[in-house]
């Protein structure tokens, strides 16, 4: 049978590793900030004797998702907030894993409340302002954070999460807007972020207005 969490907790503390920078399941543990976690290797051994069946998840790629989703959850987040998760599936654990620190950072609870968490990525965001294009309509930022609708992912790859949780994820079913994603990322270095960084500005540009409402 595996710990509680908060069993984990309480013995991660006595390590001394900083668990607001720790995502804690029952049957894992992920670092999301090495150096702010203080989650040595000997830290790791001395937790690997005490608990051998929870595994210590040091990925990279997914400390790098962290790093762009605190960007947007800092400065939406409101301390002690409840939140609900607006997703299903494999996006549903993937945010509640990179929200489960900020039970402790900010005192959020997660369930039922008034802020809205949704799963739309960078390339949903980027896939959604193509479409725009293509449809002779305005383009806008669909993924615009507010207090009350925050897109922890907005800044994230779908490949980052496809490489951390190896699944799959559909960005856009049109074959149009695909085409164009394809020959701009054979084309235009970090097309992403480029396009992102104009999409905000189009945001800021539309933020009196509400701006377009995202599908994600």
């Amino acid at each position: 049978m595996l710990p509680e969490r908060s069993e984990l907790l309480s013995f991660l503390s006595e390590l001394g590793v900083d668990t607001r920078f720790v995502s804690v399941t029952p049957g894992e543990v992920l670092i999301n900030n090495l150096r702010f976690s203080r989650f040595s290797r000997r830290r790791e051994e001395l937790f690997r004797e005490r608990f051998p069946d929870v595994d210590v998840v040091r990925s990279k790629v997914f400390q790098k998702i962290c790093s762009r989703a605190s960007r947007v959850l800092s400065s939406n987040l409101r301390p002690r907030s409840e939140v609900r998760i607006d997703a299903e599936g494999e996006m549903a654990t993937v945010l509640h894993i990179i929200l489960e620190p900020y039970t402790r950072k900010y005192g959020i609870g997660i369930g039922e409340g008034d802020v809205r968490v949704l799963p739309g990525t960078l390339d949903h965001s980027i896939a959604a302002a193509v479409e725009d294009m293509l449809s002779g309509e305005r383009i806008g930022y669909h993924l615009r954070s507010t207090p009350l609708r925050i897109y922890p992912l907005s800044g994230v790859p779908a490949e980052w999460i496809e490489a951390w949780r190896g699944t799959r994820i559909e960005v856009t079913g049109n074959p149009l807007v695909k085409e164009f994603l394809e020959f701009f990322d054979g084309n235009i270095p970090q097309f992403r972020d480029k396009m992102k960084r104009s999409l905000e500005y189009l945001g800021e540009l539309a933020e009196a207005g509400g701006g377009p409402q995202s599908p994600y």
